[in-house]
């Protein structure tokens, strides 16, 4: 009966883990014959036990049915990920693109909006419509989160924002403001964001100087400087380490030493994200497929934002 029952659980894993008898058999160093007696009664050596429970990730009391071993909702999509990504990098080669992995993602994130829709037991996948159709997008929200999740390939994103219970997040977004006004400001110029768009055209190696940003984008030199001065001074990170935008002391052809500027690659999704939001903002949808409104609570505490 116990051998019944790991031959069944083992099948049963390897099927859900989309892997074939050979590819098993290479991963714990055996042959497919093996693995196909073990699936149909047979029994593995002890010491490949560990192996089979780790890879799977199991314990080896669940590959004999003496634990349930059920998995939690965030493993399994972990596992999921996991796997995709794995396999495109194997299919590809490349370390850079996953569209596949990001489609996954995408689904996963859309499954999770629709599931708040209680009226709706079906899951359908999210549509990606051209520029050409009517801008849509989804929104669901109430007093603990809000999710903006578009569904045009110009506004192909999702934005998710999570209320803590004992925090006050959003009243202190309103206590310093100093480098938001900064910000802001800066992007207020047209001249501004084409030169900080350049920055993030380099790759993550590159550097410039303010010369040759001027030169290429026909800005003015003063402009340029000044602007590249406000990054690092008035948007100053309070970690010297850590900054959106990156700089390094060269010494040029007249044996000067000047600064040469580049961008931070972890921070270029956030301007990226800064842009669409603001594009969203600015132009919003047509329409939304999904609109679900259950706040109740205002959005920012007036007592709390205006101690007065």
């Amino acid at each position: 009966m116990e051998k019944r029952v790991f031959s069944t659980t083992l099948q049963s894993l390897r099927k859900e883990k989309k892997v074939t008898q050979e590819q098993l058999a290479r991963k714990l160093g055996v042959s497919p014959q093996a693995v196909s007696k073990w699936e149909n009664g047979s029994y593995p050596e002890g010491d490949l036990l560990p192996a089979i429970a780790d890879f799977f990730d199991v314990s080896i009391d669940y590959l004999y049915g003496r634990s349930d071993g059920e998995k939690t909702i965030e493993q399994k999509v972990f596992e999921a990920v996991y796997d995709v990504m794995v396999k495109e990098f194997e299919d590809t080669g490349r370390a850079d693109e996953h569209y596949k992995t990001s489609e996954l993602m995408r689904n996963i994130i859309w499954a999770m909006i629709n599931g708040l829709w209680v009226n709706n037991k079906n899951f359908e996948k999210p549509s990606v419509d051209s520029k050409e159709h009517p801008k849509m997008a989804s929104v669901v929200c109430d007093d603990v989160f809000y999710n903006y999740f578009g569904l045009r390939e110009d506004n192909n994103f999702s934005f998710f924002l999570n209320k803590t219970k004992n925090y006050d997040m959003y009243e202190e977004l309103f206590k310093d403001t100093s480098k938001m006004e900064a910000l802001f400001k800066i992007l207020s110029d047209r001249e501004n964001i084409l030169i900080l768009a350049f920055l993030y055209t380099l790759k993550p190696d590159e550097f410039v100087s303010v010369d040759v940003i001027s030169k290429s984008l026909g800005i003015d030199r003063a402009k340029v400087k000044k602007l590249m001065d406000m990054l690092f001074d008035d948007m100053k990170c309070e970690t010297e380490n850590f900054s959106s935008f990156k700089s390094v002391r060269m010494v040029n052809a007249s044996s000067k030493e000047e600064k040469i500027y580049g961008a931070d690659f972890t921070c270029g999704g956030l301007f990226m994200a800064l842009m669409m939001i603001a594009k969203e903002f600015t132009d919003l949808p047509m329409a939304f497929r999904l609109r679900i409104n259950a706040k109740q609570k205002c959005w920012l505490d007036r007592k709390k934002l205006f101690k007065r």
